[in-house]
């Protein structure tokens, strides 16, 4: 059974890189805690999810993802955007922590170039270019400005059964309290948490990159999006009195009237 440490309380010091072979003889890097001698495992920070995939096929058939849906994932991302216009302070602390995970894995690589990268005499520096990271950094589309960061999780919608065939299993999606809820979906803009462990370090990837991939087993929603607060004002309003302003008033629809008239009628 898995054992998932709050992210704050995780020790990073105690991550430990090892080289080792794969099935084709190729190296590979293996990465445990070594207090519990298991995978690294936590527990998020809470953040607000733009493009969740937690249910159903997950990523199949989407625009990024497969055709086939042996090969879906489940996705979760998680970003540093605000929540009930307030900075995520928490979101900080994660960051700092995947942040230096990956920067053992940038000194492991460093250090094992030859083997894993098929690389000599390149810098940290270097390496670091080859790596990618885990919090990746969000770039507005028009002016290039630095505007957030994300995170990104992926788990395999079928497994490995043992016997030469694969079974589909589930995200246990669950309130803030833990507690399972049936039927439940992760939506766009909600706030989560979530039971992240790494999966693997991936090597060669588009050649020489490489990088920790991460997977989820479990989604908290603390807050659904529909609960969020609401912005009390908009401050780039107001300043301005035109002549003819007027305070707002609900109006009803005319056409519910005419319904509404004719069939009490």
């Amino acid at each position: 059974m898995k054992h998932f440490f709050k992210h704050a309380e995780l020790d990073t010091d105690a991550i430990a890189f090892s080289l080792g072979v794969d099935r084709a003889g190729k190296p590979c890097v293996h990465m445990v805690y070594t207090p519990t001698s298991s995978a690294v495992q936590m527990v998020t920070a809470p953040a607000v999810t733009m493009w969740p995939r937690c249910t159903g096929d997950g990523n199949f058939g989407t625009m990024w993802g497969p055709n086939e849906v042996t090969k879906a994932k489940f996705t979760l991302d998680l970003t540093d955007n605000l929540i009930n216009g307030a900075p995520n302070a928490e979101f900080d602390s994660f960051k700092a922590t995947l942040d230096c995970i990956d920067d053992r894995l940038l000194d492991f690589v460093t250090e094992n170039q030859l083997k894993i990268l098929g690389r000599k005499n390149l810098t940290k520096e270097e390496v670091k270019m080859l790596q990618i990271r885990t919090v990746r950094p969000k770039y507005d589309k028009i002016s290039g400005a630095l505007n957030g960061h994300s995170v990104n999780f992926s788990t395999s919608k079928f497994a490995w059964d043992g016997m030469g065939g694969k079974f589909a299993r589930k995200i246990t999606i669950c309130d803030h309290l833990g507690q399972t809820v049936p039927n439940g979906a992760v939506c766009p803009g909600d706030v989560v948490a979530a039971t992240a462990y790494a999966n693997q370090v991936y090597t060669g990837v588009g050649g020489d990159k490489f990088g920790i991939h991460w997977g989820f087993q479990d989604v908290s929603v603390l807050c659904q999006r529909a609960n969020l607060e609401e912005k009390p004002q908009v401050d780039a309003f107001t300043s301005n009195d035109w002549a003819f302003s007027k305070p707002y008033v609900e109006t009803v629809s005319e056409v519910n009237n005419y319904h509404e008239q004719f069939s009490a009628a």
